[in-house]
This record gives structure tokens, sequence and C-alpha cells, in this order.
């Protein structure tokens, strides 16, 4: 029977001793590397990779057997746990039954879908190995964020205020990465002491989300002048346009989806549900608050001129920086009202 753990207990795992058999699976990339860091400095040898996809039994066989020599942790990549069946499930079933006891294998699924639920297959996989660990790397909610946030700060010798791990989760969002790196910054400018709000909000960059919820409020005002700053800052921030109107469209289908579920007066707790967003999800709260300002004809002609401007991003060639600074004036007049 395989055992159950996260990203925040495999630490204390590891220390009780080594298991052979790891599957790591989530949706967030950075949990799922510092996990893999972690099992690989437990096992202390040479890492090596294995495609999960293209390797044939012949293959896995003759690197199984060149690995038995000495300590070695094998990274299975790109597990698909939809292919897990027929002659994959036998190959892999009949491999990891009788590992070299020199080796020790990781098997990395991740998924960036918000929704994601470690499939059954990857439990089927998980017990062709007794004792083996399944891993769970899943993006964090928001309280669990101000845990993470408290725990980064007293690792890098500070302390920081419930205010400024509140903003900080604003402005980084769950990047686990970026708020490990911003930590360590913050920790160093307030000289080891307490982290307070102003020294993050002079610190800390905005992300793309942060800098849409912005822009929203100045083309909603027809703050234009505002409104241009903005796009002009997240066009140096992410340098590329169809990424940048990603995240603008992304914040008017959240706003189409709460309008829909209040006509149908659906609960937030449904929409969460049913569209995978995570409890509280901050960009889902602006959204509740903005719904009102925009009737169901401004949002239908608002999605199709970004879903216009997303088709001209992607085949024209045209300069897609001034598709896009095109793009959101017209934006600017319809959602303010002046079109």
């Amino acid at each position: 029977m395989f055992s159950r753990l996260t990203d925040s207990n495999i630490r204390a795992d590891l220390r009780k001793g080594l298991r052979q058999f790891y599957f790591v699976a989530g949706n967030d990339s950075f949990l799922i590397d510092n996990c893999l860091k972690l099992i690989s400095d437990a096992v202390g040898g040479e890492t090596v990779r294995m495609d999960f996809c293209e390797a044939d039994t012949e293959t896995a066989e003759e690197q199984l057997t060149t690995y038995s020599f000495s300590s070695k942790l094998l990274i299975i990549d790109n597990f698909k746990a939809s292919e897990f069946s027929g002659e994959k499930k036998e190959m892999y079933t009949d491999l990891l039954r009788d590992l070299p006891s020199t080796l020790t294998v990781a098997v990395v699924l991740y998924s960036d879908d918000p929704r994601f639920r470690l499939p059954k297959a990857a439990e089927n996989m998980a017990e062709t190995v007794d004792g083996a660990a399944l891993v769970s790397c899943m993006k964090k909610e928001r309280d669990q964020l101000y845990s993470y946030i408290k725990r980064l700060s007293e690792l890098a010798g500070a302390q920081i205020s419930g205010e400024a791990a509140s903003v900080l989760i604003d402005l980084c969002g769950d990047d686990l990465q970026l708020l490990s790196t911003q930590i360590e910054k913050l920790a160093a400018a307030c000289g080891y002491g307490e982290i307070r709000e102003d020294t993050v909000r002079r610190m800390c960059p905005r992300t793309t989300e942060e800098s849409v919820f912005s822009f929203l409020r100045a083309v909603e005002r027809g703050q234009d002048r505002e409104a241009v700053r903005l796009l002009n800052e997240m066009l140096e921030t992410e340098n590329e346009p169809v990424r940048v109107l990603a995240a603008i469209s992304g914040s008017f289908v959240n706003i189409a989806r709460v309008k829909a579920a209040n006509e149908a007066h659906v609960s937030r707790e449904r929409l969460e549900e049913d569209f995978g967003y995570r409890k509280g999800d901050r960009a889902l709260s602006v959204a509740y608050s903005n719904e009102r300002r925009y009737s169901r004809e401004r949002i239908d002609r608002i999605m199709a001129l970004l879903n216009e401007t997303d088709g001209k991003l992607k085949s024209s060639a045209a300069d897609k920086r001034i598709l896009l600074e095109q793009a959101m004036v017209r934006l600017s007049l319809i959602a303010s009202g002046r079109a």
C-alpha cells in the first residue's frame, strides 16, 4: 500500500528514510521541482531522466540495468496517466516491482489545470511498488499562502506582519517561486527584523494580474492616460502582447461568468466549483465587485473585440504592440460607455 504525502511533509518523511518509489503529481511546477530536489539530495547520487511516452520495454530495461551499479535517482518525466494501461501498464508494473536496490524512482505528472485532481491511474501506478509515496503538489489556497509566507520569513531570519503578507499575496499571487525570491529580498531590506506593508509595496513588483486590475479600473473610469501608462508597464514586464491580452481577456471572462451566474441565481461556491476557481480567488472577487458596471450587451462587445484582437495578434504581420494599443483604445471607449 502506498503512502500519501504533500509538499509540506515530504521533508519529514525523508528524514525517516528514503523510499524507493515516489509519484510526484500536481499543478504547481515550483513545488514539484522542490520535491524532486529534496528527493535528489536524499539519494545523494546522479540524477537521470527517462521520458514515459518515448521509452519502450527494451529501452527501460536497458536503462534500469545501467543504473543498478551505483546510487541514482531516475526521474520518469512526461507521465500520462491516461496512457497507463495495456502495454504501458504491464511494462512499468513488471519493471517497478523489481527495482535495483541502488535506484530510486520518481515519476512526475504535471498539469496546469486549476481543477487538477490526482487521477486514479496515478494511484494505480503508486500501488505497483510496496511502500511507495504519492506526493501531492497542488497550488495553495490563500490561507495556505499565509502559512507558507510566514514559514519562508522565519527561514530567512525575519518576521512578516499580516498586512504585509496580504499585500505580498495580492502582488505575487500564488507564484511560490516569486514569493520565495521576494521574501529573501524583503528580509534583507528590513535588516532581518519585521517585514512591513510599506516595504512590500515599495520593493515588490506587481504581477500582470495585479496590473490588469488597475488597468481595468482606469479603463472603466475613462482615465485614458493612466490606462496607457499601465498598459505600457505590462508590456515592459511581459514583453509579449499576446500574454498581456490573455490576462485582460481572463478578467472579462471572469466578469461574464459572474454576470451569468448572478442572472441564473447561482452561488459563488457553485461557480468556483464548476470552473475550478480556488476558494476566495481574488480575481473572482474583483469580477463580483465590477460585474454591475457592465451590461450583457457591453460584455458581448468587449469579448468580441478581445477575440478579434487575439486573432490579429496570432496571424497578422503587423506590429503586435501597435495592434494591442489600438484595441485597448477601443476597449476603453466601450468599457467607459463612450462608444
